[in-house]
């Protein structure tokens, strides 16, 4: 793929300033039901984000609303500071200078590639030679250049979805929506695919809201990530603190996979806090490392604790023997099940009252493990993270674990100090 002069200085490639957007208390409905309940956002330009969240979540109405392809029930929509919807004003969709990718991509059939391309600019009342011209530049930098004679129906799926992106692109909106664009696509061609659109966005330094529910392209594409829920936000950060910082239970498990226990903190210390977790088992307690940006909980607080089936070692025969008797920072567990995926072995095991996912990597010399037999999972404290149960947090913003920046407070939400 191509490569063009990206975004210097808040300067977009075509000279125009870069555009975010804003989104202040967004209240979306059908019929009686609530799709998206007071939803904050702001986007800067040239910015990468996504809305992640599973079916029904509003993810989808949010992205319609700032089209303009729904109305809002309330709230404010603004593009590079231009009010769009709110007080009065509805903008048209074909006025709020916004492009769109849709799942289906949308290309016209009887067109060929090119004029798929040039549609959008001839709309514009672009002069013929200059659209075709531009046209050619958005197909070489797709890698479709030597395509531009054929018709949509000659592509393949991942073609047309390149024709798709440059058709978007071509006008430089000031801002792109993307709504599940690779879910139509195999497995390997979406992987393919998601790298292409990255680059492309970077390339371009286009401003890009998109939409998925696949957690994967979430966490490899974006600059940042708007975990929902039933219409409300739940967290919204980076890739790596949402995976490492989930805000809550439901972070936690819908990106990625995690193993989430309830126990109440015995102990506080300078590096590390002590909670006792009797629901792995008796007499289990962990330590859990403290970071230098966040407020540990306090004494007697209730915390759950998440750790993900990466940051679980097994204990091998040698370990077993010499492992602390002090309990700390290891479960006892019973072996379930044991799937074999080649670069590691996906277990389940049995602690106390919970069923917990363990991915264990072996090397040439490992005796499988049967189904039955007692090991110890051993957890350091750096690779343990928490959060304030809801039903302890009363919405309140009491605990930590991660900053609170771009944490927003909901009925839903426990708010992360």
């Amino acid at each position: 793929m191509k490569k063009v002069n990206r975004s210097v200085n808040g300067q977009h490639p075509s000279g125009k300033a870069d555009r975010g957007l804003q989104i202040t208390g967004l209240v979306a409905t059908y019929g009686k039901s609530v799709a998206v309940s007071s939803l904050d956002l702001e986007i800067a330009g040239s910015e990468f984000v996504t809305l992640l969240g599973p079916s029904g979540c509003g993810k989808t109405t949010t992205l319609r609303c700032v089209a303009g392809l729904h109305t809002p029930t309330g709230g404010e929509i603004r593009l590079g500071g231009r009010r769009v919807y709110g007080d009065s004003v509805n903008v048209p969709p074909n006025k709020r200078d916004i492009n769109m990718v849709f799942q289906s991509y949308a290309v016209w059939p009887h067109m060929t590639t090119l004029e798929n391309v040039m549609y959008g600019l001839r709309a514009q009342k672009m002069d013929r030679a200059k659209a075709r011209r531009k046209a050619r530049t958005m197909l070489e930098l797709v890698g479709l250049g030597d395509f531009e004679k054929r018709h949509a129906t000659d592509l393949s799926g991942g073609q047309q979805q390149r024709v798709a992106l440059a058709r978007a692109l071509a006008t430089e909106p000031g801002l792109v929506l993307m709504d599940e664009p690779l879910s139509n696509l195999d497995a390997q061609l979406r992987a393919r695919m998601r790298d292409e659109v990255r680059q492309l966005q970077k390339s371009t330094g286009t401003t890009v809201l998109y939409v998925t529910h696949d957690q994967s392209e979430a966490l490899s594409m974006s600059d940042r990530v708007v975990v929902m829920r039933q219409g409300v936000i739940q967290q919204i950060g980076d890739p790596w603190s949402l995976y490492h910082r989930p805000a809550n239970g439901f972070v936690a498990n819908f990106v990625g996979e995690a193993n989430v226990a309830r126990g109440t903190v015995t102990e506080v210390g300078e590096r590390t806090f002590t909670v006792s977790l009797p629901s792995l088992g008796a007499g289990t307690v962990f330590d859990v490392a403290i970071s230098a940006s966040e407020q540990p909980p306090g004494t007697g607080q209730a915390v759950s604790i998440v750790f993900r089936p990466e940051w679980v070692s097994v204990a091998d025969d040698e370990q077993e023997e010499a492992v602390s008797r002090a309990g700390r920072n290891e479960v006892r567990a019973t072996l379930l099940s044991s799937e074999f995926l080649g670069s590691h072995f996906e277990r389940t095991y049995r602690a106390g009252e919970h069923e917990l996912r363990v991915q264990a990597v072996t090397g040439p010399t490992s005796l499988p493990r049967q189904a039955g037999s007692e090991q110890i999972l051993l957890i350091t404290p750096d690779n343990l993270t928490w959060f304030v149960p809801e039903s302890s947090a009363g919405g309140s913003s009491t605990g930590g674990g991660a900053a609170a920046e771009g944490i927003r407070e909901s009925p839903t939400v426990t708010m992360r100090g």
